[in-house]
């Protein structure tokens, strides 16, 4: 009895040093400004928005304790940032990508998001939607995706907060934006391959080409950004 009673004790001395760290107020202040901002998620009821805090910190504390909390680090990253990409090229539109960063990219189209009730095809969160709900429609099935992004975005800028505790952010040249894209880059070329679509990138070796960006991610090299470009500098998208 008193072992678990003094776990609890020296669990919640823990969780108060958490919320107390510089880290902790930090992602507290991200927590607030996502949830109370962001109209895709201030909108959510409040046990929604409890339940993915509660997942995100638990997230942030788990990698922080892993054996190599760099390395988890760029795994989660990795993770959110394809799983965003994977939703994002069905829910953007043409009107959404003109305000984007990605505005002059021509292998990021916004025009799927009219294909998307056959999105169920080769996504298998979408697929799994439309069999418990299969009068879904268009605009619920975009709306949903938009919804997903938003949380997949607020995991990624948390994240993206953790990175300075690992100094692995380069203010000058930071690699996150670039890779944001060229995961569009990549969900779009294979949505359009399983759509029957003409591919937007120059060669056949695109898709390979900007998939390869994950690994370097997740391998933790130290600039991922470089090591890519150095890696396809003579090719193009």
């Amino acid at each position: 009895m008193f072992e678990g009673f003094f776990e609890r004790r020296r669990e919640a001395k823990a969780l108060q040093d958490w919320q107390r760290s510089l880290l902790g107020r930090s992602l507290a202040l991200h927590t607030n400004r996502y949830f109370s901002q962001y109209p895709r998620l201030s909108g959510l009821t409040q046990e929604t928005k409890d339940q993915l805090a509660g997942d995100f910190h638990q997230a942030i504390i788990a990698l922080l304790q892993a054996k190599n909390p760099f390395l988890a680090l760029r795994e989660q990253l990795a993770f959110y940032v394809v799983g965003h990409a994977t939703l994002q090229v069905w829910c953007l539109t043409e009107e959404e990508k003109q305000v984007m960063s990605f505005s002059a990219c021509p292998w990021i189209s916004g025009e799927l998001h009219h294909h998307i009730l056959r999105a169920s095809e080769n996504n298998d969160e979408i697929a799994e939607l439309k069999w418990k709900f299969p009068e879904i429609s268009k605009d619920d099935l975009v709306s949903y995706c938009n919804t997903q992004c938003a949380i997949h975005l607020y995991y990624i800028n948390g994240l993206n907060i953790v990175r300075r505790k690992f100094d692995d952010i380069d203010e000058d040249k930071n690699w996150l934006r670039p890779f944001t894209q060229s995961m569009l880059i990549w969900q779009e070329d294979q949505a359009r391959e399983k759509l029957g679509l003409p591919s937007l990138l120059m060669d056949s070796l695109g898709g390979l080409k900007h998939s390869t960006f994950t690994d370097m991610v997740r391998n933790g090299s130290k600039n991922p950004y470089l090591e890519w470009e150095h890696e396809w500098r003579e090719s193009r998208a």
